[in-house]
């Protein structure tokens, strides 16, 4: 116990433990000094790229590159230890919109390493905006469908594929459509069949033009006869409605009819004609059955149908005429007014806006409209001011305006009126 007792005051002596600092301090001091004068050393590595901040509205035209090069400088221990995931690059895409732009590459390093270049130092980048376009998915008919045969009922869904693209891309679409076989067909099953884009303009689809869903499903059945299809009825009318009226609609029931006839010749039907109906100075809404005009070509024809009832609808008009210089009077108590003065209207005339039926307006006479324009100076008790003119007509004829529609009033000497 005594000889452990000494050591331990020994080793716990104030001298003994400045010893120890003096060699701990001049230990770091050598570290320290060794790294200062280790040499530096520069090494290659392939690191991550990534771009920063893009637009959601926009996107990368081509492919997105996934690395780049750095060379980076530091001593050869810290180079030996220093993790690739620690350096990664970037371009910045903050306020960039559509466009081809040449960036430089930015890179984040360790605090002890430094960069000294990348391969590339500019990177190119081509923005364009995300633009959609709305296509009704077609069917294309198999050549070997059984002679007599024809589709009814087709039912496709969804009918409508939205295509999201470059806007140059997106205008070299023509269509989008499915091609089910005559086996598909006769099966009479729920089908599932893939969307296929029908080109305009020849171009090489890329990651940039897609469409969701990428298949459809449809139900049709198969039948005998001729190939049916709606088509919408176009009614004819001639004349116009008396002149106090303008047609506001006209509506067919039904609305569409069904035609048949053979495919090609279907095709090219947009519509079926009613037989003309002249409206010459109708005064009122009409309801008529008027039939429907047959096709020339007697390979077509509607089915089931032979007339339908339309309802001519009117609205009526009006016409405007403008009354020049109409001189504008003074009306209301004079209370108001002190002994020997009067009222100055300034401009003493305005234009009136008259509106009324056609009819009316062609047997205009400004003598008989019985046009009263005045200001009313009941309550006004300044000496001067500004006040709105008023206006009254007579008969079908409305005042719509006038112009100024405010006039300066002013006191002034004179006898009142």
């Amino acid at each position: 116990m005594g000889v452990l007792s000494k050591i331990d005051d020994v080793l716990t002596s104030r001298w003994v433990l400045r010893l120890i600092s003096v060699v701990v301090a001049i230990a770091m001091w050598f570290y320290v000094t060794g790294m200062g004068d280790a040499p530096l050393q520069r090494r290659k590595f392939p690191i991550r790229f990534e771009y920063l901040n893009m637009n959601p509205q926009f996107f990368i035209r081509g492919e997105r590159r996934q690395n780049v090069e750095v060379e980076v400088e530091a001593p050869e221990n810290v180079l030996d230890k220093l993790n690739q995931n620690a350096l990664w690059s970037a371009v910045d895409l903050t306020g960039y919109s559509v466009g081809m732009f040449q960036l430089r590459v930015r890179v984040d390093a360790p605090a002890d390493v430094t960069v000294v270049g990348t391969i590339p130092s500019l990177v190119s980048v081509e923005l364009a905006q995300h633009m959609s376009r709305v296509f009704q998915v077609e069917v294309v008919l198999p050549q070997d469908l059984p002679v007599g045969r024809y589709l009814e009922a087709v039912e496709i869904v969804p009918r409508e594929i939205v295509v999201k693209g470059p806007e140059k891309d997106l205008a070299k679409i023509g269509s989008l459509s499915i091609a089910p076989t005559a086996a598909d067909l006769e099966s009479g099953k729920e089908l599932h069949l893939s969307v296929k884009v029908s080109q305009s303009d020849p171009f090489e689809f890329g990651k940039e033009v897609d469409w969701e869903p990428k298949t459809v499903r449809m139900n049709a059945a198969l039948v005998r006869g001729l190939p049916r299809k709606k088509a919408p009825v176009n009614v004819r009318l001639s004349g116009k409605p008396a002149s106090d009226f303008a047609v506001r609609s006209v509506l067919t029931d039904p609305a569409e009819v069904m035609v048949q006839g053979p495919k090609a010749k279907l095709d090219a039907v947009s519509a079926v004609d009613t037989e003309t109906v002249d409206i010459t100075n109708l005064a009122r809404d009409e309801t008529l059955v008027v039939p429907l005009r047959a096709f020339r070509d007697k390979a077509l024809s509607m089915v089931d149908v032979n007339s339908v009832k339309i309802s001519v609808r009117l609205e009526p008009i009006m016409a405007q005429r403008v009354v020049s210089n109409v001189p504008v009077v003074v009306e209301g108590a004079t209370a108001g007014i002190p002994p020997g003065k009067k009222w100055t209207i300034t401009p003493a005339v305005v234009d009136v806006v008259l509106e009324a039926p056609p009819s009316k307006m062609e047997a205009f006479d400004p003598e008989k409209l019985n046009l009263r324009v005045f200001l009313n100076t009941s309550n006004f008790f300044l000496v001067k001011g500004e006040l709105p003119v008023q206006a009254t007509v007579s008969g079908d004829f409305r005042v719509v305006q006038v112009k100024p529609s405010t006039l300066s009033v002013t006191q002034s000497t004179g006898a009142a009126p």
